[in-house]
């Protein structure tokens, strides 16, 4: 499935999702949270194995200042772009912006909330450091998009530590994200391009 959709009148921010093998009705529950968010959504299938080739084209899709990813296994909520984008008008030598996030099972059941305020040592040792809903200048990303089309799990990581080279972080202490924890999540299944697993990196970070 490849499509564009405006969710809002006025979008302002182009936003991917990468369909992989996620449940169908996992991907509904995703796209039904972001209705109403300001976002011009892009969705395209994802290659497996080549998240940071998928991320690539995904980032570099539209023409919106502000660009962003949701995952088809998680719940947003589509205030929090508008939030996000605001803070970044708002402070100009800012480059990305990210919120908390919740945890949920797999059924969607709350398991907690992690809050995450900015520390440049953490987002260089933990890839789930800036993890929450995260917006960034198109400006800054797209500079930086041949370094992780080669990447699998760490692209994500990689990316938002090379944007935050470009500038300032910002940290909106509200939950923007429902990250599901689940068995085939990706980062439980590949590795790092870092050496390191995404969950050696969560032992960091706690």
């Amino acid at each position: 499935m490849q499509t564009t959709l405006d969710l809002h009148p006025q979008p302002r921010i182009d936003v991917h999702l990468l369909t992989l093998d996620e449940p169908g009705h996992w991907r509904e529950e995703c796209l039904a949270s972001l209705v109403g968010a300001p976002i011009r959504l892009h969705v395209r299938p994802g290659l497996p194995g080549r998240v940071g080739q998928s991320r690539a084209e995904g980032f570099a899709r539209g023409t919106l200042p502000f660009v962003a990813c949701v995952d088809p296994d998680d719940r947003y909520e589509a205030g929090a772009f508008a939030t996000l984008a605001d803070a970044l008008e708002d402070s100009p030598q800012a480059v990305l912006a990210y919120t908390d996030e919740a945890l949920i099972d797999e059924d969607g059941r709350p398991l907690g909330v992690r809050r995450l305020a900015y520390s440049a040592f953490q987002h260089a040792h933990s890839a789930s450091h800036v993890h929450g809903l995260i917006v960034m200048r198109r400006s800054a990303v797209e500079p930086v998009l041949p370094r992780i089309a080669d990447l699998d799990a760490g692209a994500d990581w990689l990316l938002t530590r090379l944007v935050a080279r470009r500038g300032g972080v910002l940290h909106l202490p509200l939950v923007g994200r429902h990250w599901r924890q689940h068995p085939n999540q990706h980062h439980r299944r590949a590795q790092h391009g870092f050496g390191a697993t995404a969950e050696s990196c969560d032992t960091l970070r706690r």
